[in-house]
């Protein structure tokens, strides 16, 4: 759904430390081309969907709850009870399908975006072209991943067990009983939801890698890059988890033709959720979600730095 919400390249300590102290030099990921960072990205995606999986199926059944969620481990065991380990899975088809072109749209775009803010910044790396870039990349993410998200969210909702058989048939209800339109329903809470935890996990990125010694080897940077990733991606987990409530509750719903929806606007269904659920409810299902965007991001980051190390250097 994550980066992601999702999944994050490593230039952000070792570029940013190049480019103050030297602007010529380059890190692994300067010299990729576009092609290269979408194909990265689209590898570091599919390693962070598999690995999270159960803690996102976790999270989304947290947000669609009306009633107080229980603990981590007793919402996995529930799970498991009611079909087994294959249940966690759900809906993974979708996540997967959709993480290919959401990542690398994403790493694509950040990376662009942030040699053109870098590059008006006399070339020098800094948490605000971080926070910039992340933005950006954010809009991408979110245009690209908004309509798997619909399908994914009515698989793992407990209340449509029975209607959907798998990801086409539920596919092909939606098309027939509510319109192509249908696929856009969230995109509002997931642009807020994508950019928020972007600028904030990039620009906190730098700062952290930024602060952490300097490395001679691959192996101790992809360490560092794995700590940092994860650090990065449960502080930004505390700004955007709202919104991802939101989102989940726009794709829920199932829209009747002629009928406006029950939830219109982002900001007005989060203080809806605060007035009749109380404050607590706005942040449902943070700590599966805090264990799968810092994992997550943590995966996707080394998945993403290695491709790019193994890929030869594109002159």
């Amino acid at each position: 759904e994550y980066m992601g919400e999702h999944l994050w390249p490593r230039m952000l300590a070792s570029a940013s430390r190049a480019m103050a102290a030297a602007p010529t030099e380059e890190s692994a990921t300067s010299k990729r081309s576009s092609l290269q960072l979408s194909i990265a990205g689209g590898v570091a995606g599919l390693a962070e969907a598999l690995s999270v999986q159960p803690f996102d199926f976790l999270k989304t059944r947290f947000h669609l709850s009306r009633t107080p969620n229980p603990s981590i481990l007793e919402g996995l065991k529930a799970v498991y009870h009611e079909g087994g380990f294959l249940r966690f899975y759900r809906g993974v088809l979708p996540e997967l399908v959709g993480m290919v072109p959401k990542s690398s749209l994403m790493y694509m775009s950040y990376e662009e975006s942030r040699r053109i803010f870098a590059a008006r910044n006399n070339g020098v790396m800094t948490s605000g072209v971080a926070f910039a870039a992340g933005l950006v990349s954010g809009v991408f993410e979110a245009t690209a991943v908004a309509p798997f998200q619909v399908v994914k969210i009515r698989l793992m909702a407990k209340a449509y067990l029975g209607r959907y058989r798998n990801s086409f048939d539920c596919v092909r209800s939606i098309l027939r009983d509510e319109g192509v339109l249908r696929f856009g329903r969230g995109y509002g809470p997931t642009l807020w939801r994508n950019c928020v935890w972007n600028s904030v996990y990039f620009a906190l990125m730098f700062r952290v890698k930024d602060l952490l010694p300097e490395t001679h080897s691959h192996t101790a940077d992809l360490l560092q890059t794995l700590v940092s990733g994860f650090v990065g991606g449960l502080v930004a987990t505390g700004f955007n988890a709202p919104f991802d409530m939101v989102k989940s509750r726009f794709q829920e719903e199932l829209l009747e033709r002629g009928k406006p929806p029950k939830h219109r606007f982002t900001l007005l269904t989060l203080y809806e959720v605060f007035k009749t659920e109380g404050p607590k409810a706005c942040y449902k299902g943070f700590a599966p979600k805090a264990v799968r965007m810092g994992l997550g991001g943590a995966v996707a980051m080394g998945a993403f730095e290695l491709t790019c190390h193994l890929m030869p250097d594109d002159e």
